[in-house]
């Protein structure tokens, strides 16, 4: 050890071009490093979603989930399935190994055998095989309306309303950095149909024949296939209907001299909002509120700070109001100033102490020692692929402690040993020889005691 100390306290412009390029590297890769909240450990998940119009949680069951899993469940890279049946709707979740470096492979797997499954219902729409993406939340935005806008009981108003929160939802989805954005707290849209007894009688219908043409008149379902050499031709039927207007034009009834009696003709068709009463508020407003999200591989500040500029700039109708909410990123920003804040602080109160005790020109290389392992690690972390979150900056909260301890009894030992005659140079060989061992033991008291808990097992174990 002794060589290698003598080397580098005699070949200073050596160490001394090492350190300008940590620095510098170190800076770049600090302001490159992905900044989030929480970093993502989850294993991928490959979803299967099959749509079965009408059918109950039990014949979804039977008729979606088992065979899906039984599909699936030998593929190499699967672990845990987990099914869930609905009405109308089954969905298989395969969790992925955590060995698996294609995901993308494993989905075009599942998806050939989703497509050999000869026994699907004939009513059961197309499986949808993708794997899921995992979102943090980022912030939220609300729109607030006026406070005489009545939602409940005022149509033109909840469309207005519902219109301007659309808009601001588009105009967000368009920022460089927002790439997965959800509006909620906003009742889903619904058409209404809506026929009298006399207007039935009159034309010789009842409510029955209303509603086998809706739903014979409404379809979007797979209707088989052709086979011929050498190709093959798929058949649907994708008539669904998602407006008031369209619905209104769907035939009733053809008479024998050509008549065509539609939905229009016969019932009041409106597009409209589904019966809610309940209605969001914030401070005592009706609220839509937009959730934006971040992948894994956005960084969460960057993307907050473009939709708060976004909020305090764009102009609102008179009434209405857009602001900010259920900030996730304070944390993490929070956190951030904190590391800033110490690793300035400790800077300074070191240069000052061992100025005011020692020697200025050693305060300072001691004080030195901080930006440096501090950018340093920086390099190892984007190099690593690590990010700055709120563990990662907690560990450097802590780390900045220890360095500024070893540097200050290393430095302090250097000190002493000029006192005694020596020169420059073998004072500080000699001084960092002298507590070297005990410099080197304190570290490692400290790395001994985390080793453990990075073998700790199961879901814990993966947050530690």
């Amino acid at each position: 050890m002794r060589s290698i100390v003598a080397w580098a306290i005699r070949n200073s412009p050596s160490m001394n071009t090492l350190m300008i390029a940590a620095l510098a590297v170190g800076v770049a890769s600090m302001l490159m490093l992905q900044r989030e909240r929480y970093p993502e450990f989850r294993p991928d998940e490959v979803v299967v979603r099959v749509i079965y119009p009408g059918a109950s949680p039990t014949e979804t069951e039977e008729g979606i989930c088992l065979k899906v899993e039984e599909a699936i469940r030998s593929i190499v890279g699967v672990g845990k399935l987990t099914s869930r049946a609905t009405e109308g709707r089954g969905t298989v979740t395969a969790e992925l190994e955590p060995d698996v470096d294609q995901p993308q492979r494993v989905v075009n797997e599942i998806r050939a055998a989703i497509d050999s499954i000869p026994s699907f219902p004939e009513e059961a729409e197309r499986p949808e095989v993708r794997l899921r993406v995992r979102f943090q939340s980022v912030i939220s935005v609300a729109i607030l309306a006026p406070d005489s806008l009545d939602p409940t009981n005022d149509p033109v108003d909840e469309r207005q309303f519902r219109d301007l929160a659309e808009t601001i939802h588009d105009e967000l989805l368009e920022l460089p950095e927002v790439s997965h954005i959800e509006l909620w707290q906003a009742k889903p849209y619904q058409i209404d149909v809506e026929v009298s007894e006399e207007t039935l009688q009159e034309y010789g219908l009842t409510h029955d024949d209303v509603a086998v043409a809706l739903r014979q008149s409404n379809l979007d379902l797979p209707a088989g296939q052709i086979k011929s050499a050498p190709d093959e031709i798929l058949i649907r039927t994708a008539d669904k209907q998602v407006t008031g207007q369209r619905i209104a034009e769907i035939p009733v009834r053809t008479d024998q001299n050509g008549t065509v009696v539609t939905i229009g003709d016969i019932a009041n068709v409106r597009d409209g909002f589904a019966d809610i009463d309940t209605v969001a508020t914030l401070d005592d407003r009706p609220v839509m509120s937009i959730k934006i999200r971040m992948t894994a591989d956005e960084d969460m500040l960057t993307i907050r700070e473009q939709v708060v500029e976004y909020v305090a700039t764009r102009p609102m109708p008179p009434g209405y109001e857009l602001k900010t909410w259920d900030d996730y990123s304070k944390q993490a920003r929070d956190r951030l100033d904190l590391l800033s804040r110490n690793g300035v602080y400790g800077l300074l109160l070191v240069f000052a102490v061992l100025g005011l005790f020692l020697d200025l020109r050693l305060a300072f290389w001691v004080a030195l020692g901080i930006p440096v392992s501090v950018f340093g690690t920086c390099a190892v972390m984007l190099a690593t692929g690590a990010t700055l979150n709120i563990y990662s900056m907690f560990a450097f909260v802590m780390a900045l402690g220890i360095v500024v301890d070893d540097a200050i009894v290393i430095a302090e030992n250097v000190y002493a040993h000029r006192l005694r005659g020596r020169s420059p140079l073998e004072a500080a060989i000699d001084g960092t020889i002298e507590v070297a061992p005990a410099v080197i033991c304190s570290v490692l008291t400290s790395v001994i005691a985390f080793v453990p808990l990075a073998y700790v097992t199961g879901e814990m174990g993966k947050w530690i």
